[in-house]
């Protein structure tokens, strides 16, 4: 700060940190601060993180844009809008929590070979997986199918409408959120299909919430499930199954999991790539909606690195 410069408010700070909010919408996503949903701070967050932005910055930014949400619900007669929107950090669960005090970046026990690899699952453990879920069991199996094969991210499945299931043409459509376009995935019939009939059409039913929701997966206390509980509903699969391995530590002591939802996803990404014909690393990039192709470009590394492993077992 130079002579005579006044440091700045905490007012204006708010202020600040509130314009760049408005700023990043128009910019990202063509939307006011009115409709902002908790898909796009996650995503503003992610974004001040691969900035390398620190934890405790960080922190300020999403608490003042939270503290702006609150103040509009207090104070709605000064507002020329219908109706105040919700906050979107009421949406954030432990694990964007964590992402926000930067946990994701102190990892320890990884090999530096691992640190750019994806953990994945092979289809016989997915299918112990699906075996060994935790009741409500249709709609706990779906869940498992549904991560792995449509590789949807968690919030993703958790937004999920009925909607945009097409069941006559047998398509999973995934509104855009990392990417410029949603995407299409097709299901098979007799792996999906005949579970998700039944689930839709009659198991769904039996949840409070069903009458007046348009989620696929309401509950008794809610319009939709949250992220938070599609990860925990995987993590005791994975435990039941006798899958579930620490494979790093966090600084604080917290274990980084092997069997998440996310490494089904990953799961996804590593049996298209080795078993559809014909795919190429921009199909692939569309098929998991990102934004860079250098994040997608990691899986096919990886899959080139195995192969090359595996050829050693035929060199004479």
């Amino acid at each position: 700060m130079g002579p005579g410069e006044a440091a700045e408010s905490t007012a204006d700070r708010y202020v600040r940190h509130v314009r760049n909010w408005r700023n990043w919408l128009a910019k990202n996503g063509n939307k006011t601060v009115w409709e902002a949903e908790y898909d796009d701070l996650r995503l503003f967050a992610e974004e001040l993180v691969y900035q390398d932005m620190a934890p405790t910055t960080i922190s300020q930014r999403v608490s003042a844009i939270s503290k702006f949400y609150q103040d509009a619900k207090k104070f709605p007669d000064y507002l020329d809008i219908p109706e105040v929107p919700e906050n979107p950090y009421d949406g954030f669960d432990k694990d964007d929590k964590k992402l926000l005090r930067g946990d994701t970046k102190k990892k320890t026990g990884l090999k530096d070979s691992e640190k750019d690899e994806y953990p994945y699952l092979e289809s016989e453990e997915v299918e112990k997986l699906v075996e060994n879920v935790p009741a409500p069991r249709l709609r706990n199996e779906l869940i498992i199918k549904l991560l792995y094969h449509i590789g949807f991210r968690r919030g993703e499945l958790a937004k999920a409408k009925i909607k945009h299931i097409d069941r006559t043409d047998r398509s999973v459509y995934i509104p855009p959120r990392k990417s410029p376009e949603g995407r299409h995935i097709a299901y098979k019939q007799d792996y999906l299909g005949f579970q998700l009939d039944r689930w839709i059409d009659h198991d769904r039913d039996s949840m409070t919430y069903a009458s007046e929701s348009d989620y696929l997966f309401p509950t008794n206390n809610n319009e939709h499930i949250s992220a938070d509980y599609i990860g925990k509903v995987v993590k005791k699969a994975a435990e039941n199954a006798g899958l579930q391995e620490t494979i790093a530590e966090y600084s604080d002591g917290r274990k980084l999991h092997k069997v998440t939802a996310h490494t089904l996803r990953h799961s996804y990404a590593m049996r298209t790539l080795k078993t559809a014909e014909d795919v190429d690393i921009r199909t692939l990039q569309s098929l998991l909606g990102h934004e860079e192709l250098d994040t997608t470009l990691i899986y096919l590394q990886q899959s080139k690195e195995e192969a090359k492993e595996a050829s050693r077992g035929f060199v004479p």
